[in-house]
């Protein structure tokens, strides 16, 4: 949920006037961030005992207008050339629940769809899942040398 942390602190630093902020950020990587809403929080969570998402999960169901607002947010700010935007996006199932006998309980944390905000770039990491997606492992790995040119890129223009 960083990326969506990111995206309040930016929202809440204008509405309270903490301009420095909003002004000092020249660029955003998102990683797997669900723009959109996850399918995680989307599904029926009628186990009762077992398993009791956190309060804050319902915000992150498809289609939540918080969601949507912080997007049309950080849209804004990237339209009028404030802010950079890069985002990447997984394409695996990420192993939620594994148990005796080779069970497991998988799903796509954050789809394409909802990865990408609408804006900016997508990278699609091609054999990584949601765990995975923000740790490169080694400095070949697409999410590290993507990310690398996206911020020589921002120092290069701020110059």
């Amino acid at each position: 949920m960083g990326g969506l942390v990111v995206k309040q602190m930016l929202y809440k630093a204008k509405a309270e006037n903490i301009d420095n902020l909003v002004n000092n950020t020249a660029g955003v990587v998102f990683y797997s961030c669900p723009h959109f809403g996850s399918k995680l929080a989307d599904m029926p969570w009628r186990m009762g005992l077992v398993f009791r998402p956190a309060p804050t999960i319902g915000e992150l169901r498809s289609g939540s207008p918080r969601l949507v607002e912080l997007n049309d947010y950080i849209r804004d700010l990237h339209k009028k050339g404030v802010l950079d935007v890069l985002s990447f996006c997984e394409t695996k199932v990420t192993p939620l629940v594994e148990g005796y006998g080779g069970w497991a309980f998988r799903m796509e944390i954050v789809s394409i769809e909802s990865a990408y905000p609408g804006f900016g770039e997508l990278v699609v990491l091609e054999s990584t899942d949601h765990i995975n997606s923000c740790k490169p492992i080694n400095r070949s790995d697409l999410s590290y040398t993507r990310t690398l040119e996206f911020l020589q890129k921002l120092v290069e223009r701020y110059r």
